[in-house]
């Protein structure tokens, strides 16, 4: 989040992170046996498969989707609103 591309403040990125552990899930997931090309990306997919073991409503958002695998809860943050206006 202090990535010089985000461009948000500190009081911004504690909010964020404060939110996070708040409303946030532990979550321990099995490992995948998928070959990543950035083997840092696994652990978001990960947690996405544990969580879609008891619901269908877990979804992967990211902005380098061509990294993950070709699923339907793999999305980008405007297809995530996109599903989020249909609901």
């Amino acid at each position: 989040l202090h990535r010089k591309k985000f461009h948000l403040s500190d009081d911004i990125v504690n909010d964020v992170i404060s939110s996070l552990e708040e409303q946030g899930e532990f979550v321990k997931p099995d490992k995948t046996d998928i070959a990543f090309s950035d083997p840092k990306d696994a652990v978001f997919y990960e947690v996405v498969m544990e969580k879609r073991k008891n619901t269908d409503n877990a979804y992967l958002v990211t902005g380098n989707i061509k990294h993950f695998p070709k699923q339907i809860y793999v999305v980008t943050p405007r297809e995530l609103i996109d599903l989020m206006e249909q609901m």
